[in-house]
């Protein structure tokens, strides 16, 4: 970093509180370490993360952060030791449903692929949880939603795994399901197109015509009807209209 911040005396002293990781090398392949940018959604050089021993991410993604001062660096390493307290007091005082309520929230809003939404919405409605923690929440409840499931559909798919079209089939279940509660991702999401499209699937496999067409007008009017898609789909609902015509559904 400019000016050299790393050889400062409040970095080393400050340093003390976690373990240092300096990875330079992410660009060379012989290198080790060298999917965590994509791991972590990084955006490129420098990046600044905090991990949990689980490879959690718990700070440094959003919004953009650099430890270049003792301000900077105090930020992260308040908000990173409030979640090791927590983790601490709920280990010891299992019965304190206010600290295991805002641990659940905070952790499943950093990984929302392992996220339990039954127990984050147990947790919002617990006295005491911090209220901006669950006008948080029930700000993203939609996108966790939906990543809990198009998170490992999209591993399975990129590695290839043998049960990627069960995992496609959880998804599309789940982003049917989503639309029918009303819980539908906004345009300006970044899974929008992926969400919608599934969901879309999902309601033609449940022979459900309302919610597909529902979803076709959504996606229309997000991509026009020149996307390459966009025909696919129609096919797909006149063939599910032919099917209840003939009784077939």
């Amino acid at each position: 970093m400019e000016g050299g911040p790393l050889l400062s005396d409040w970095w080393v002293e400050d340093s003390k509180r976690f373990v240092p990781y300096l990875n330079i090398s992410a660009m060379l392949d012989e290198k080790p370490d060298q999917g965590m940018l994509s791991q972590y959604g990084l955006g490129g050089y420098p990046s600044f993360i905090f991990l949990d021993t689980d490879g959690v991410l718990l700070y440094g993604k959003e919004p953009y952060w650099r430890p270049d001062s003792k301000l900077s660096l105090e930020l992260g390493l308040g908000e990173v030791e409030s979640i090791f307290k927590l983790r601490k007091r709920v280990a010891e005082f299992p019965e304190d449903l206010v600290a295991r309520a805002h641990l659940t929230l905070i952790e499943g809003l950093l990984n929302p692929a392992r996220a339990n939404i039954i127990a984050m919405d147990e947790a919002a409605k617990v006295d005491g949880v911090p209220a901006d923690l669950v006008g948080e929440w029930r700000a993203s409840r939609a996108t966790i939603r939906f990543l809990a499931v198009f998170d490992p559909y999209r591993t399975a798919y990129k590695q290839g795994s043998e049960d990627r079209e069960e995992k496609r089939t959880k998804a599309m279940t789940i982003c049917y399901q989503m639309v029918k509660d009303g819980d539908g991702l906004p345009e300006d999401n970044e899974g929008f197109r992926p969400f919608w499209v599934l969901a879309f699937d999902g309601a033609i496999e449940a022979g459900d015509e309302k919610i597909a067409m529902a979803c076709l007008e959504e996606y229309k009017d997000a991509y026009g009807i020149q996307d390459r898609y966009l025909k696919k789909m129609k096919e797909k609902c006149e063939k599910l209209v032919e099917r209840m015509e003939k009784g077939v559904i």
